[in-house]
């Protein structure tokens, strides 16, 4: 299990401004907090408008790593922004992501080989993402055997079946978990990744969505969490679903975030 920090991401209003603002104390208290909450990993994304991600996305992954020792996940679309960042990286950071669509594939995926790093694959393409399962994962597949011929180790991919909000098409979820499922049966040995918290989007209690809708995704073999660490219930939630689920050997991690407190919400 993989749990990576969504918090410090450009498009929400006070970490642009941080961004912008070159504010290192906002940012450097928003990665540890996350840290502390139980993530392995952090998403970085300087994508804030009015900014330049190929000065802003460095700046922020500097700032980050001269106060934690934590991998990342550099979140852009722009060749040259990742290049930037990964040159300040330690440790094996990831991709995030690429997609089927021609230029970002041609863009990222022989950074990802250059700088032997994992990578977020989404299963879309320059049509947009697939209305069904099985299309979603057709075009998952294909991306994930053009990284491997190019010598990226299935090991290092991270699959996202990508979430759609539930408050737009009540069959979203349902589209999401077979798409895992299709993934976790024919291409077992990559990790699945998702930033679920899209399927509650416009909806009344959302917290309560979120909460119900990872333990459904543990349950159908998601084993890699992109959320917002510094949530309990979430966390708990999540903690929970792995021990139910039989991902929790000797409900290890459970009884070590009970000790911990971590599951009084």
């Amino acid at each position: 299990m993989l749990i990576i920090g969504e918090s410090l991401n450009g498009t929400l209003t006070t970490v642009g401004q941080a961004i912008l603002k070159r504010d290192a104390e906002f940012v450097v208290q928003l990665a540890r907090s996350q840290v502390e909450a139980g993530a392995h990993m952090l998403d970085v994304n300087a994508g804030v408008a009015g900014g330049n991600e190929v000065e802003d996305l460095p700046w922020l992954v500097s700032t980050v790593l001269a106060k934690v020792d934590i991998p990342l996940s550099l979140d852009s679309a722009d060749p040259e922004a990742i290049r930037a960042a990964l040159k300040l990286c330690r440790g094996r950071p990831v991709i995030n992501s690429i997609t089927g669509e021609q230029s970002r594939l041609e863009g990222l995926l022989p950074l990802v080989v250059e700088y032997d790093c994992g990578v977020v694959i989404l299963c879309m393409d320059e049509r947009g993402i697939p209305e069904t399962a099985q299309d979603r994962f057709e075009v998952g597949r294909s991306l994930v055997e053009r990284a491997t011929q190019a010598g990226v180790k299935a090991d290092d991919i991270y699959m996202d079946p990508l979430v759609m909000s539930l408050g737009v098409d009540w069959r979203a979820p349902t589209v999401t978990l077979a798409t895992l499922r299709l993934i976790r049966e024919h291409i077992p040995e990559v990790h699945i990744v998702s930033g679920m918290s899209n399927v509650s989007f416009g909806l009344p209690k959302r917290h309560l969505l979120n909460c119900t809708f990872l333990a459904m995704l543990v349950a159908a073999g998601l084993d890699t969490f992109l959320i917002d660490a510094r949530d309990k219930g979430l966390m708990a939630s999540l903690w929970a679903a792995q021990a139910l689920s039989g991902s929790d050997r000797y409900c290890a991690v459970y009884l070590k975030a009970y000790r911990a407190g971590q599951l009084e919400v």
